[in-house]
């Protein structure tokens, strides 16, 4: 179970940092363990994860030195929601629609069944906090992804097996962007106005 775990975790790193989600050392992504969850250390490559790349965080108690600085906000949603896997990541077009959103509200079939909406949290502290953590967890609760606003989306697995739950979690997040994208196409499209509309 070990070894399909890591090659679920090297394989969404891989992905996120391939898709543009994430650059090189960023973004955090972890499942939920007997005692705590296992996650994502802070500052490592990625698209590059080893097995010592991993470290387990206890739910209470001290945070590890060298796990990730979003440990608190994924202990925060373990604690309050049935969250088995958390990625975070950052989608840029989806980061760039949080400046100017309250939610993300999909028009793409997908999106719409996947996500039906996507809420943009902007509290003082967006990284890191505690402030950010109950924020997120809150919204957690009701939604499978959410948005920090200019920083970045978590979004959520809730299958049994660990490495099936990560997967999930990632595949959301891919669907959050594509969703996205096409908010802000229909929105190009739409300021256009007749000059793209076709005809002839």
């Amino acid at each position: 179970m070990r070894a399909r775990l890591y090659a679920a975790f090297r394989q969404v790193g891989e992905d996120l940092f391939a898709q543009g989600l994430i650059s090189a050392t960023a973004g955090n992504f972890s499942v939920r363990t007997k005692g705590g969850f296992l996650i994502t250390k802070s500052g490592v490559q990625k698209a590059r994860l080893t097995p010592e790349d991993l470290l387990e965080v206890p739910l209470e108690g001290p945070i590890p030195e060298g796990a990730s600085v979003e440990s608190v906000v994924h202990r925060e949603i373990y604690r309050r929601t049935g969250a088995r896997a958390l990625v975070h990541a950052h989608p840029r077009v989806a980061v760039a629609l949080s400046f100017h959103l309250p939610r993300l509200k999909p028009l793409d079939l997908e999106g719409q069944h996947y996500l039906k909406e996507v809420p943009v949290l902007a509290p003082k502290t967006v990284s890191a906090t505690e402030e950010a953590a109950l924020s997120v967890a809150e919204a957690l609760r009701e939604h499978r992804a959410c948005l920090l606003r200019g920083h970045g989306a978590f979004a959520v697995g809730l299958k049994e097996a660990p490495e099936e739950a990560l997967l999930e979690a990632y595949g959301l997040m891919t669907t959050l962007e594509e969703s996205a994208q096409i908010l802000l196409y229909h929105r190009l499209w739409q300021g256009a106005g007749p000059a793209l509309g076709g005809g002839g």
